[in-house]
């Protein structure tokens, strides 16, 4: 519980943060934002084909419990006091799916990654349905149809696990993305565990409703998913629970964003024109639009980008997605063991034209000669156009298809 007197660093802020990469836990000071301590796992990322990306969501848990124990013990160690800790949030990457049974708080499958595609042959099956209309459902969702999102993610699961389509018929399957499942289990899980995620979350399903931010009867009937097995859907910032055993045992959760949005919040670029560029493993660009939803003709997405509390308008954004960013860095150097170190020689990096040929972008790149000694391959650098599409192309063009 929180101390009613606080220390020099003021009340504290923890925030578990869930990336495509690392499971971390933040403890920042509200006077500065300074981050005061921190602890971070790397995920363990679970490839069974080409193209498919999973995650064990008990190693998830498991991971975060870790985090948020070592980090509490940092304070300590810091001669912080841990009761300074007031309230904590959690950030987590969008659009990953899980499934597990509420009865026992089990997790009825692997998560799947956010840019796992193995659902393209139900896309190509459902696009066949509807004249090949990528936009058919935008107006309600603000999306095109991908692989990226959860919908398809839950019709498969539902397809292909049994035990997926047992826990339906029961009654007794929930799903979440990764913030529902952390919330669900810092609040108790199966005992007193709390069902909820937020709109950012939310909106990356294809089920919400981009006008009414709440799940939407026909876009569930659409992809054929019971509107029961999903989580009540809240703003950013209200309270959300409290925290159930462990170190921060009664702290309330009381914030919750997918981690695009909360970029865009965290570089205070929350009036309207205001971007922000997120590089990681992925590549995303944030526009704030405001209280204005626009509706992109250029293959841009319409989303949720903030809402700060349950009476408090929306803010929304355009934003740009590229599934594969830094990950071509180092499949490049695990792939085809090319140097990626900035001028380790002087072809490193280069602007190098893209398929559409006027276009350019920053890639690695290497000379004839070391690709003839490290791939056996004999090229010439102007004859190289390397397009990362291991899991697709998505903005603006979203071909799931497309293989590079």
């Amino acid at each position: 519980m929180a101390s009613p007197t606080f220390g020099a660093f003021g009340p504290l802020i923890g925030v578990v943060y869930v990336s495509s990469t690392h499971c971390r836990f933040l403890i920042y000071s509200t006077k500065n934002a300074e981050v005061l301590t921190f602890h971070e796992i790397k995920l363990r990322q679970i490839v069974h084909n080409a193209g498919w990306l999973e995650y064990d969501p008990l190693e998830i848990w498991k991971n975060t419990q870790e985090c948020i124990e070592t980090a509490y013990r940092s304070l300590i160690i810091l001669e912080i006091n841990p009761y300074d800790l007031v309230a904590i949030s959690i950030c987590s990457q969008r659009g990953t799916t899980l499934l597990w049974d509420k009865s026992t708080g089990n997790p009825l499958c692997n998560a799947i990654g956010w840019n796992d595609c193995r659902t393209s042959t139900l896309l190509k099956t459902i696009l066949g349905n509807i004249n090949y209309d990528a936009d058919y459902l935008r107006h309600k969702t603000g999306l095109p149809l991908s692989t990226c999102f959860s919908a398809l993610k839950i019709r498969w699961l539902q397809e292909n696990i049994t035990a997926v389509s047992d826990a339906i018929n029961e009654g007794t399957c929930l799903f979440g993305t990764l913030d529902s499942w952390i919330l669900w289990n810092l609040t108790g899980s199966n005992i007193s565990g709390v069902h909820l995620t937020d709109v950012t979350n939310a909106g990356y399903t294809s089920l919400m409703n981009i006008h009414t931010h709440q799940w939407d009867a026909k876009l569930c009937k659409f992809f054929r998913i019971p509107m029961q097995i999903l989580p009540r859907i809240r703003s950013n910032s209200e309270l959300y629970g409290y925290i159930i055993g462990g170190a921060l045992n009664g702290l309330p959760i009381a914030a919750c964003i997918g981690e695009q949005p909360a970029a865009l919040l965290g570089q205070l670029q929350t009036k309207v024109g205001e971007n922000v560029c997120i590089i990681d493993d992925s590549c995303f660009v944030l526009l704030n639009t405001g209280e204005e939803l626009i509706e992109s003709s250029n293959g841009l997405l319409s989303l949720v980008a903030l809402k700060l509390g349950p009476q408090a308008p929306a803010s929304y954004s355009l934003e740009g997605a590229i599934s594969n960013a830094g990950a071509t860095i180092n499949w490049l150097k695990q792939g085809l063991r090319i140097s990626t170190e900035i001028n380790s020689n002087d072809n490193v990096v280069e602007v190098l034209s893209t398929f559409l040929g006027e276009n350019s972008m920053i890639s690695s790149s290497c000379s004839s000669g070391m690709l003839n000694a490290e791939c056996g391959l004999a090229a010439k650098r102007s004859e190289i156009t390397f397009v990362p599409a291991f899991h697709g192309l998505y903005a603006p063009y979203w071909r799931y298809d497309a293989r590079g």
